[in-house]
């Protein structure tokens, strides 16, 4: 080979050389790009999945708070079902129930009654003439003192309470007082009569000398 070819084989394996290594470098300064894509690709996804938890916590979120306000609710209408017939109760045992003050006008021992003239207590038996049916567990007393239905007495201040039942008015308590004694005024003494006023005695005037 002579000298002139030696020459241009050297220079076109430069120029093969000068045209390779441009092309390298791109190629080297383009493939970071793909780690680029997938971090984005990460990030996408991250977000994606943060805003799918945020969303799953505010739905729970919302479904609690629902949860709470049915409870509430439910229980609400409990208390306000069960102070109903709390009430309901009391009226209905209110109504069951008497009180009666009065006068003892008749007793029938062997009957089991006595019959009081009404003058205060429970309406339904004020101002009437009433029979209390009394039985062996009725609490009897006169005078502060335990007794039986025959130790009552016409004329007796009597407090009478118990309930209605489907038979009348049966008594739970009876307590009898007996009527103050009345006091007769004693009567106004006489007036003693004034003696008579004694005559003075007359004097004779003396004669004269």
């Amino acid at each position: 080979m002579s000298h002139k070819r030696k020459t241009w084989t050297a220079l076109l394996l430069a120029a093969a050389v000068s045209v390779s290594v441009p092309v390298t470098a791109e190629a080297a300064n383009a493939a970071p790009k793909k780690p680029a894509k997938t971090s984005s690709t990460k990030l996408t996804a991250a977000a994606r999945a943060a805003a799918a938890k945020q969303a799953a916590a505010a739905k729970a979120a919302a479904a609690r708070a629902e949860a709470a306000r049915k409870a509430a609710a439910a229980k609400a209408a409990a208390a306000a079902k069960a102070a109903a017939a709390k009430k309901a109760a009391e009226a209905k045992a209110a109504a069951l129930h008497f009180a009666a003050v009065g006068t003892v006008t008749a007793v029938d021992a062997e009957a089991g009654t006595v019959t009081v003239t009404v003058a205060g207590g429970t309406k339904t038996v004020v101002g009437a003439d009433v029979v209390f049916t009394v039985n062996a567990v009725t609490k009897i007393t006169r005078d502060d003192v335990k007794v039986t239905l025959d130790a009552v007495l016409p004329g007796d201040a009597v407090t009478v309470n118990g309930v209605r039942t489907v038979t009348g008015l049966l008594a739970a308590h009876v307590n009898a007082t007996s009527p103050e004694p009345v006091v007769e005024p004693e009567p106004e003494p006489e007036p003693e009569p004034e003696p008579e006023p004694e005559p003075e005695p007359i004097v004779e005037p003396e004669p004269e000398v």
